[in-house]
């Protein structure tokens, strides 16, 4: 039966990616009817999928939709104080620019979630990478291999924390593990993606004024712009399961440090006072507010759309009833049992869109099956954690919030972001499973 949902919403993800190509039609509709047609096509009530495209739709705007509107708001301030285009001028002079972007991606890789990293980051990769799909494409990358391979990003401390695998191990492995994932995304980023520049509207005008602090205002972008990562990986590390953050009250301050209300708090005002720079009006309709809500309104509707999607297909238990029906399939002889953490995350995250909840379900799976694998010492375990972290973030699609923000920078359609960010993931995961089976050849 599961396999037949799965088959049915495969039919969904190829169907939603034929009508929306060349803009046929909106995303955020046929994201609406793709939730229908996976809900009528396995036979479940209508008042089902009527209440979960809801949860998700509300769940998104609360979180994610909040971050997104700040790093809008960043834009806006950016663009009207020049400090965009000074950037822009700035980076034009440099050899290579993706290798700034691709040390942004490693470190934001490591906040709560890639997707959060991305929407703060965005503002700074108009200006360094020129606003071009590759600079989309290489941050969107280089956070996903992160994410998947470092701490203290949630799905790595999740799966080392169920799988009590050793962190210093951890390190030593998922370090130069992601380092030559991200490396392998720059490169692919150059051959699927454009690096024309696309220009910012340099300043803003008020009553015949050029209003611009361009140096200032750059600077002050990328200070905030750290600040805003800084306190994503600061909420990370309240995802530590032991002391001295397991519980009580400093864990929940931390975990509020990165909460989306205070995101869009702290960036705004923190880059008004630093670039010291405020437009008459701006907090109007026709000021930087009006123009950063208008930016992201679209993309709002098509994030919870999908975080709609994504719940509707969760709550069926498609993605973890599939993904139980490889153990015993698989090969698991000696270091290809990493085989198995790795395909089970990556089914169960490409099918419900979660890489958390890819992680942890993976990780609970594997807690019994490890020493049967021969993954029980603690390189194993240690191994078996990073290839559900890497799995956990392969493949992003459809349902997947950092699918859509890097489809949008990126002026990407669905299919062509398909064929570009999902693929290139896929080949990022496979390449993180090459090395961590090459690390338990050589120590074990």
């Amino acid at each position: 039966m599961y396999l037949n949902y799965a088959a049915i919403f495969l039919a969904v993800v190829v169907v939603f990616a034929l009508v929306t190509a060349r803009g046929r039609v909106h995303p955020f509709l046929a994201l609406l009817a793709a939730a229908f047609a996976f809900n009528w096509g396995i036979g479940w009530s209508l008042s089902y999928v009527v209440k979960n495209v809801g949860l998700g739709f509300g769940q998104s705007l609360a979180g994610l939709g909040l971050i997104v509107v700040a790093g809008a708001v960043m834009a806006e301030i950016a663009d009207g104080t020049g400090a965009t285009a000074r950037l822009q001028q700035m980076a034009r002079g440099w050899r290579w620019r993706a290798p700034p972007l691709a040390l942004l991606g490693l470190l934001g890789g490591m906040g709560s979630t890639p997707a959060a990293a991305f929407a703060v980051l965005d503002p700074l990769r108009r200006g360094i990478g020129g606003d071009s799909p590759r600079s989309a494409l290489t941050l969107g990358l280089a956070l996903s291999a992160a994410h998947g391979l470092l701490i203290p990003a949630p799905v790595v401390l999740a799966s080392l924390t169920i799988l009590r695998a050793d962190w210093w191990l951890a390190v030593a492995v998922g370090l130069p593990a992601a380092i030559l994932c991200v490396l392998f995304g720059v490169f692919f980023a150059r051959l699927a993606a454009s690096g024309e520049p696309n220009p910012p509207d340099t300043a803003a005008h008020i009553d015949g004024q050029i209003l611009v602090a361009p140096g200032r205002g750059a600077l002050a972008l990328l200070v905030v712009s750290l600040v805003l990562v800084g306190l994503l990986i600061v909420q990370s590390l309240g995802d530590i399961a032991s002391e001295p953050f397991g519980g009580g009250n400093d864990r929940h301050f931390i975990l509020a440090l990165g909460a989306p209300a205070l995101l869009l708090a702290v960036g705004t005002v923190l880059l008004l006072l630093l670039s010291w720079n405020w437009e008459p009006g701006g907090l109007g309709e026709n000021g930087w507010a009006g123009r950063a809500l208008a930016r992201a309104a679209p993309l709002l509707f098509i994030l919870g759309a999908a975080a709609g999607l994504s719940k509707v297909v969760q709550e069926t238990g498609t993605a973890e009833m599939v993904a139980e029906g490889l153990i015993g399939v698989v090969p698991t002889a000696g270091a290809l049992a990493l085989l198995l953490p790795f395909l089970i995350a990556a089914v169960i995250k490409t099918v419900q869109g979660s890489s958390l909840v890819a992680a942890i379900t993976t990780a609970g799976m594997m807690m019994e099956l490890a020493a049967p694998l021969g993954l029980g010492d603690p390189m194993g375990r240690t191994l078996a954690a990073l290839a559900v972290g890497a799995g956990a973030m392969t493949v992003p699609q459809i349902n997947d919030a950092l699918f859509w923000l890097v489809t949008r920078a990126g002026r990407f359609s669905p299919a062509g972001a398909l064929a570009r960010l999902s693929f290139g993931v896929l080949l990022q995961g496979a390449l993180a499973l090459a090395v961590l089976i090459a690390v338990r050849i050589a120590t074990a």
